[in-house]
């Protein structure tokens, strides 16, 4: 009777924990994010992806504001976007030109963000660069693999 009880207590206590992946997995990484999002029009709905300096990207939830995992970039294409954005100076670029539908490139370390590049004005026409790496980002970003 006693091995039985040990037996069951052992088995709860391994199925009771949690692996360290699952504990980390709520957490927002650290370091420069790149926040992609696009929206507006008739609905004023938004679409935003974060990508993070590690490959992680994650679906911003408007509804409930909260940053929900959606994928891991592969490492090719976190680099090509790192180099692209560091390239153009995005850090550094001042540009609030919204429209009836806009277009955003959000700097942040961790939550707060560092500088917001908005376009979308019918009267302004942005750097063709930005908006390639933007088109480009949004489709790898939002896509699954």
């Amino acid at each position: 009777m006693k091995g039985l009880f040990l037996t069951l207590t052992v088995i709860l206590f391994l199925f009771s924990c949690k692996t360290t992946k699952q504990n980390t997995s709520n957490q927002l990484p650290e370091g420069k994010r790149y926040a992609i999002g696009q929206g507006g029009g008739f609905t004023g709905v938004y679409s935003e992806f974060i990508l993070s300096e590690n490959g992680q990207v994650h679906k911003y939830d408007f509804k409930y504001d909260r940053e929900v995992y959606f994928k891991d970039l592969k490492k090719v294409d976190l680099i090509y976007f790192l180099e692209k954005i560091e390239a153009l100076g995005l850090e550094g670029l001042e540009m609030k030109n919204p429209g009836n539908m806009t277009k955003y490139i959000d700097i942040r370390y961790g939550r707060n963000s560092i500088n917001k590049i908005v376009w979308g004005h019918p009267n302004y026409n942005p750097d063709e660069e930005m908006v390639k790496l933007h088109e480009e980002m949004y489709n790898i970003l939002s896509t699954w693999d």
